[in-house]
């Protein structure tokens, strides 16, 4: 198989066409158009794999379409994309969520050539579409100094992301291929829907992880089944159980589980001691953490731009000038 250097997944579940499209159109609005795309479903009743078809040629781009014939969750959904995939690395986004500029690609293809990163992520503009698109307050994770290149600190980043939860979001992080394909094939069939908990991994592996302060998408805050907790919760607690037996003389992979799981058969004020001894509230990241006042990324204009441009797009099919 001949390798790309980047291969873009949109991976989707019952896709609302307007939002897909969208997220089509910030594709195809982008200066490099030199990438794989990979169109992947859960098993939806209805994937517009025709519609999406007919909107690339419009465009002259083209995509291949793999589909799971029955619903199994996202991080196989992606585990079965990255599979088909030729790119070296991997950027995935999915309906609603949109490629803030059209530079994106050609930002992403240059560092990835210049640093060989395993793994990295930049930022998220968040944004509502109701009543009107507008920006939210969003960025994770809390701490990003700990990431820089040069005071990296391999247990910082690794007791950050697994003790104490300060996420990244999946939909501003991109992998080198293999790296990627390794975590899903482990994460699939126990984690179902945080498929950016392969971060986790990668930190727990001691394997880099690079963070940028380019924007890279607009982020659709208000919907998706990250708003789930139960889901969530669920999701957290089998990435660390799989984490535990992968490495299972890592102390802060078992600090982890006994903060967030410790036995329920204890009292309340039992658990609630061992999980403020391991975790105690005046540390100055906890302290952080609750200060911590998210900013507003991404300037409003561009993304009314893509709004405008798949107004246009619907009534005529025109291909004018891109955002």
């Amino acid at each position: 198989m001949c390798q790309t250097l980047l291969s873009v997944i949109l991976v989707q579940y019952e896709p609302d066409w307007s939002k897909l499209e969208r997220t089509l159109l910030s594709l195809l609005a982008q200066d490099d158009q030199n990438f794989e795309l990979i169109v992947a479903d859960d098993g939806s009743k209805v994937n517009h794999f025709a519609k999406t078809k007919s909107l690339l040629a419009h465009h002259g781009k083209t995509a291949s379409f793999v589909l799971l014939p029955e619903n199994k969750g996202t991080v196989w959904n992606i585990w079965n994309a990255v599979s088909h995939c030729s790119g070296k690395w991997i950027y995935g986004i999915s309906p609603g969520d949109y490629l803030y500029d059209k530079g994106v690609i050609r930002w992403l293809k240059s560092v990835c050539a210049k640093d060989h990163p395993h793994a990295g992520f930049g930022k998220a503009a968040y944004y509502a579409e109701t009543p009107s698109p507008h920006c939210l307050p969003g960025q994770t994770p809390c701490d990003r100094n700990c990431y820089r290149q040069d005071h990296y600190k391999f247990s910082t980043v690794k007791r950050h992301l697994i003790l104490y939860d300060d996420g990244i979001s999946g939909a501003c992080a991109f992998y080198k291929r293999d790296v990627f394909l390794a975590a899903l094939s482990k994460m699939k069939g126990r984690v179902l829907y945080a498929e950016d908990f392969a971060l986790r991994m990668l930190a727990a592996q001691n394997i880099q992880l690079y963070c940028y302060d380019r924007v890279i998408c607009w982020y659709e805050s208000s919907s998706g089944v990250s708003l789930s907790k139960d889901k969530m919760r669920k999701d957290w607690q089998e990435m660390l159980l799989l984490l535990r037996e992968l490495y299972p003389k890592d102390w802060i992979i078992k600090l982890a589980i006994l903060y967030f799981f410790n036995e329920k058969r204890k009292s309340r004020v039992l658990r609630g001691l061992i999980g403020h001894l391991i975790v105690p509230q005046w540390i100055p990241f906890k302290q952080k953490q609750r200060k911590y006042s998210a900013p507003i990324n991404g300037d409003i204009s561009r993304l009314e731009q893509l709004y405008a441009l798949h107004e246009e797009e619907e009534k005529n099919g025109s291909e004018d000038s891109f955002y």
